[in-house]
């Protein structure tokens, strides 16, 4: 590979090499003011040959740069929703939390903080900022455009692009893709209006927490919609664009008040604000009203999870990702009949599980077909576990270490009926000694007449136990008597 560089910086220094010659005959009897301008006709179009020469990745030497046809159908990575029967959002997947919006759907005053603060000379700029450019180079700061920083968060130039055989050598390789952003920026502003490249550069930014785009991030911080932003929660998530966790109003607070109250300050500088309004927001605090979405938040958990894996074949043959391509999945499960469902399970459960507990007060349960505790039964259980493993890696033929830090106490994180869950101070093998008395179940109701599931329940809670009992390969039992019953009862 290094040879292979090497002989084509050859070549091309051979060809300059050839060329300078010539050069320097058209300059020989010159004016000076006509060398001047031969000079500065000159710079200009190696500038230009340059980023030709990027673009097209002449020779392999720059890597591919994303052509004007990426640029009008952009890679989303748009969160997949799964509904009910009955209209009711249950569920998203996602890999980056985010729902796009429209501009219209964004409160004005989230462009003029975001403007104001990111890209003053945005609406007369073309993908460059030449005077903030300057600036920069002066104040040793960063001139990126909003332009250019929608072209790195969504064609993901500095990892998912290769900056070719030349980006290799030492130095090269962050100038060819700063080199490409630029490309890219112009693209963009050829290609797409003004509030189009807000409103992608919108959806496309991190606010942190995983909340990627401003409809998630104005949910997560503030449980709001982009259009109810107030003018101070709108500065707040600008402010958190220079660094979204020494910025954060969860994390540092007092951070990001103080960089709110920058944002609110460009926006007066930007005529935006008016200085008496400016006084008043900047007083304020920041309230906040967390609502972080996971990816396990949502209704009938254990069904959606089912969905998933049902539908992973077909997304497959036709090329969807269920967790970046923004589908809309709609189901018929009904939630009111699964609410029911999973208060009855949840209800009748614990009665079951008290009756358990009552019966084997003081006693182990794990017993065979003649009544005799299974020895090893709870160290079985620990040595199939991840935390295990992770010892026994740490510390290879060392089993007193590992027995030690086995038995040794911590905070434990349980389930309880009354509280949903608890923590207590106890070891991991305590902690599987707790989890294994609890008794389990599954339901589904399902319409005789379609065979539309209504109600599907996995077990008591999803959360502590996410493997689904209606799915899982167990031998039927009792539970068959009702085929045979029904079958005696046809033949009687």
């Amino acid at each position: 590979m290094i040879k292979k560089i090497i002989g084509l910086v050859k070549n091309l220094l051979r060809a300059v090499v050839n060329f300078f010659p010539w050069y320097i005959k058209l300059y020989k009897g010159r004016a000076w003011y006509t060398k001047l301008a031969l000079g500065i006709v000159s710079f200009f179009v190696s500038i230009f040959l340059y980023f030709g020469m990027v673009d097209i990745n002449f020779l392999w030497l720059f890597g591919k740069t994303p052509g004007f046809i990426a640029i009008k159908t952009p890679p989303t990575y748009s969160a997949s929703e799964i509904y009910s029967a009955d209209s009711v959002l249950i569920g998203r997947f996602f890999k980056e939390n985010r729902t796009p919006v429209t501009y219209n759907e964004v409160t004005p005053d989230f462009w003029k903080a975001l403007i104001s603060t990111e890209d003053e000379r945005f609406y007369s700029h073309h993908g460059i900022d030449f005077m903030g450019l300057g600036g920069a180079i002066k104040d040793a700061r960063g001139a990126s455009t909003i332009t250019q920083q929608l072209a790195k968060n969504m064609f993901r130039v500095r990892t998912q692009y290769s900056t070719g055989l030349l980006g290799k050598l030492p130095g090269l390789g962050i100038l060819i893709m700063k080199s490409k952003e630029w490309i890219i920026a112009i693209k963009l502003e050829l290609v797409y209006s003004k509030k189009e490249i807000l409103t992608m550069y919108a959806n496309t930014v991190d606010f942190g927490n995983n909340s990627y785009g401003i409809k998630t991030a104005a949910r997560s911080y503030f449980n709001t919609t982009p259009a109810r932003l107030t003018t101070n929660q709108a500065a707040t998530l600008v402010g958190m664009l220079k660094a979204t966790t020494y910025y954060s109003p969860i994390l540092h607070p007092k951070n990001s008040r103080a960089r709110r109250n920058t944002v609110l300050s460009n926006m007066v500088r930007q005529n935006q604000l008016s200085r008496t309004r400016y006084a008043s927001l900047a007083r304020q605090p920041i309230k906040l009203d967390i609502q972080v979405e996971e990816n396990y938040d949502g209704r009938a958990q254990y069904f959606r999870e089912y969905i998933g894996e049902y539908i992973k074949d077909w997304m497959k043959e036709n090329g969807y990702d269920l967790y970046s391509s923004g589908l809309k999945i709609y189901t018929t499960i009904d939630t009111r009949m699964q609410a029911y469902a999973e208060a009855a399970a949840r209800k009748q459960m614990q009665r079951i599980q008290r009756e358990f507990d009552y019966h084997w007060r003081g006693q182990d349960p794990w017993r065979d077909e003649n009544g005799n505790v299974i020895p090893g039964f709870i160290e079985g259980i620990a040595q199939r576990q991840p935390f295990y493993k992770k010892l026994v890696q740490k510390y290879p033929n060392q089993p007193d270490s590992v027995l030690f830090y086995l038995n040794k106490p911590h905070p434990v994180t349980l389930f309880d009926y009354d509280k949903g869950s608890i923590v207590k101070e106890m070891s991991s093998m305590d902690s599987i000694r707790y989890m294994v008395k609890f008794m389990h179940c599954s339901m589904v109701a399902i319409e005789p007449q379609t065979g539309a599931v209504r109600a599907w329940v996995g077990d008591v809670d999803f959360k502590t136990w996410k493997y689904d009992k209606v799915t899982a390969q167990r031998q039927p039992g009792s539970t068959f008597k009702l085929f045979v019953y029904s079958e005696a009862m046809n033949q009687d």
